[in-house]
């Protein structure tokens, strides 16, 4: 079965066409007339909609029991390694018409000015490897799964206080520990030192962002209060989230998460040697 999936706001400055590792999923050039059913359930305006855009993701699968779930997460390589905006909104199947949807929601960005660089088929080859290793890392442990599931969810969501909420509970699921308790020196510790403290990635950053978390659940900030340092902080705590995962995919640090004695005292120890 062939699910079309065409990519909207995908700055792409190579012109050839990639299959990712495994082979059944590829990018390819999208030709409206080719792969559009003429089914009742798009209007004129989704036809209109499609029909600008020149690239799309193609899934041949023999059921569609989890290919939504390992394009979401190729999607999710994308974020994580470019910081796209690019998302889809139809699937695509004329070998099925109960096979064709429009999605209700969509990845979202952050700032539009921080999310528009083209990608290369370098950038792909990048994506591929965050890909399978994101792949792997789903089913690692329940930590490494909801990690990414909060992830995933405060890059779809429209409202700043859920996505700044979700990307602090995918960073809580990674760094803090196995027992109950605070988990603020924790966390900030174990971020902090496996990026090194590098810049806008210091304890003293992440503590800033972790005091507007908690200040968030206890009822201090609202929604409506400046949205636009609102949006800064949430685009800084997007990026040291991708920080983090970009290390820990590269480095295969989730590999760890599969035996909680082993990780744990990987970050112990990391702290204690950068320290």
């Amino acid at each position: 079965m062939r699910i079309v999936m065409p990519l909207f706001d995908f700055f792409y400055r190579d012109k050839k066409e990639f299959i990712f590792t495994g082979g059944k999923y590829s990018l390819k050039r999208f030709v409206p007339e080719d792969e559009i059913p003429e089914i009742d359930l798009f209007s004129k305006q989704d036809l209109r909609y499609m029909e600008l855009e020149q690239w799309a993701l193609i899934a041949d699968v023999e059921s569609d029991s989890s290919y939504k779930e390992d394009i979401n997460l190729l999607l999710l390589s994308f974020k994580i390694y470019k910081l796209s905006r690019l998302f889809i909104k139809y699937r695509l199947c004329k070998e099925n018409s109960l096979r064709n949807f429009r999605l209700a929601e969509t990845m979202q960005y952050v700032l539009r000015e921080k999310s528009s660089d083209p990608i290369s088929f370098e950038d792909l080859l990048t994506v591929d490897k965050g890909f399978v290793r994101l792949l792997e890392m789903n089913g690692i442990s329940i930590r490494t799964h909801n990690a990414l599931y909060f992830m995933y969810v405060g890059f779809f969501t429209r409202r700043w206080i859920e996505a700044f909420l979700f990307f602090m509970n995918a960073l809580e699921a990674l760094f803090s520990k196995e027992e109950p308790g605070a988990a603020t020196r924790t966390v900030c510790s174990r971020v902090s030192c496996l990026l090194e403290s590098k810049d806008r990635c210091t304890y003293r950053d992440i503590e800033y962002l972790y005091n507007i978390r908690s200040r968030i659940v206890h009822g201090n900030i609202a929604a409506r209060d400046d949205p636009d340092e609102n949006l800064i902080n949430l685009h800084n705590l997007e990026y040291l989230l991708t920080e983090c995962m970009k290390k820990i995919l590269d480095e295969k640090i989730y590999l760890l998460y599969s035996d909680i004695d082993e990780k744990e005292s990987f970050y112990d120890d990391l702290v204690a040697r950068i320290r």
